[in-house]
């Protein structure tokens, strides 16, 4: 990231990259996510499931790994994907108003640190929007700075928590745009208000070699179908100072 991205991450927690996925890439994308969602065995096993098929380029894209190398770890090999999932809303659906994570917390998985310069994040967000996304009208919300709030903000302020309280920061974008998040902000889902499209986003769980949050559910299948530089963010969790060790 430039310095110009670097503050605005650090500040609000998240950043947002618009259009930067061509619109031939993007309608692939969304064809194929929502085939794989109604039509699964129409594809190869490889295919079937998440991030298989279309998908897999986002894994290490290049505008994801600018961000990725700057909050997770400077070494590519220290950097996991742990889970990918589709979300998919029309209007008028609830999505469950859900406000979680915020403030500090000795939890590497939503620990955000800033240290000799540079920033340490939990577990990032990736989300690639496959559709526009109008401001206020259903993308992922958040609270600017909720992330480094000192006092207890992740159990729940009634008042700061409520979607009309002034305090959440949502974001509107075309299709083909990108949000990465830390997972120490604290940010929810909203009700999809947008008239003029659903919602169809995939959101990607980054984190560091050292630690996992998610259990792993990716087939075996589509694992032994990604690029062999792809399957390295598969890597079990273990310590890289004992690659180290064994040279």
């Amino acid at each position: 990231m430039n310095a110009h991205d670097q503050m605005v991450f650090d500040l609000k927690g998240f950043i947002l990259k618009p259009a930067v996925l061509p619109e031939s890439q993007i309608a692939a994308l969304r064809e194929f996510v929502l085939r794989q969602r109604e039509d699964r065995d129409s594809l190869p096993p490889q295919q079937r499931h998440l991030p298989g098929g279309a998908v897999e380029e986002l894994i290490d894209h290049p505008a994801v790994m600018d961000v990725l190398l700057d909050v997770i770890d400077k070494d590519l090999d220290k950097i996991r994907l742990e889970n990918v999932f589709l979300s998919v809303r029309e209007v008028g659906d609830d999505g469950k108003w859900e406000p979680h994570a915020g403030g500090r917390t000795t939890n590497p998985n939503y620990a955000y640190n800033f240290h000799d310069g540079r920033i340490y994040a939990g577990m990032t967000r990736v989300v690639w929007e496959l559709t526009e996304v109008v401001e206020d009208q259903g993308g992922t919300c958040f609270i600017p700075g909720s992330h480094k709030a000192n006092l207890p903000i992740r159990k729940g302020d009634p008042v700061i928590d409520a979607r009309d309280s002034g305090y959440w920061e949502s974001y509107g974008c075309p299709a083909g745009s990108l949000v990465v998040f830390s997972e120490a902000v604290r940010h929810s889902r909203d009700t999809w208000r947008n008239p003029n499209n659903p919602r169809v986003a995939l959101f990607f769980a980054y984190n560091h070699i050292n630690v996992r949050h998610h259990k792993p559910t990716i087939p075996q299948d589509v694992l032994d179908g990604l690029a062999p530089e792809r399957q390295r963010f598969f890597n079990e969790v273990y310590h890289p100072q004992f690659d180290r060790m064994r040279a």
